[in-house]
């Protein structure tokens, strides 16, 4: 997309060039109400939905005791709750069209846990067996199901914690993200974004029709340990 349309980011636009439209429309995933409308919406611009991917997700850092009741809903709504409405209002869709693909992505937290993160692992925990079900139910139809779960990637989400390490341990940003990847992702370094949308468009191809109900890591060797 065109570096011009990045200071649209916020707002409602879309992008029209002679083969594809881009449509953005901004909403509060942790809404259900906003995410049925936009469904609503689509219907009425698309003629079918192929490809859903769940890619949303927030965190917040603390131990059960502390985690307070509104943080604890937020992140469950934002994290696993939207993919069960996106999915929800998607798969009709999908069935209409004859063909689909839902491709979540959850985390290397969903595999295993870290302290203090109880919100994000749980959801995200249960964002694999969501894909797990969908799966099932879509089994006998040319529709997959599955979830990617990538390990410390360099995103803003990750970028926001390691700030945080600067802060509380007065060290460098360097000396935390080598802390930071020493202690889950044995090859010491972050995914690249593009890699993990790498094996989204795979899960998309037809050499993966008969890949549904899996959860694929990517993950530098995490879950090896």
């Amino acid at each position: 997309i065109p570096k011009k349309y990045f200071s649209k980011r916020l707002s409602d636009h879309s992008i029209t060039n002679k083969k594809n439209t881009i449509l953005y429309k901004k909403i509060d995933l942790s809404k259900a109400s906003q995410i049925k409308n936009l469904f609503q919406q689509l219907k009425k611009k698309l003629s079918s939905i192929d490809i859903l991917i769940n890619c949303a997700g927030i965190q917040h850092v603390s131990s059960v005791e502390n985690f307070s009741e509104k943080m604890w809903e937020k992140v469950m709504s934002i994290n696993l709750s939207s993919s069960f409405y996106t999915s929800k209002y998607a798969i009709p869709l999908m069935k209409k069209n004859k063909w689909g693909r839902i491709i979540n992505i959850a985390s290397t937290h969903g595999l295993v846990a870290s302290v203090n993160k109880s919100g994000y692992v749980a959801s995200k925990h249960g964002m694999i067996g969501l894909t797990k079900t969908i799966a099932l139910e879509t089994a006998t139809l040319p529709i997959t199901c599955n979830a990617i779960c990538p390990g410390w990637v360099d995103t803003p989400l990750v970028s926001k914690q390691i700030n945080q390490r600067v802060k509380k341990n007065k060290s460098s940003r360097k000396k935390e993200e080598f802390n930071l990847l020493k202690e889950k992702q044995p090859n010491l370094s972050f995914i690249k974004g593009k890699d993990v949308a790498a094996l989204a468009y795979f899960l998309c191809s037809e050499e993966a029709n008969d890949i549904t109900g899996s959860t694929i890591n990517i993950d530098g060797g995490w879950t090896s340990q």
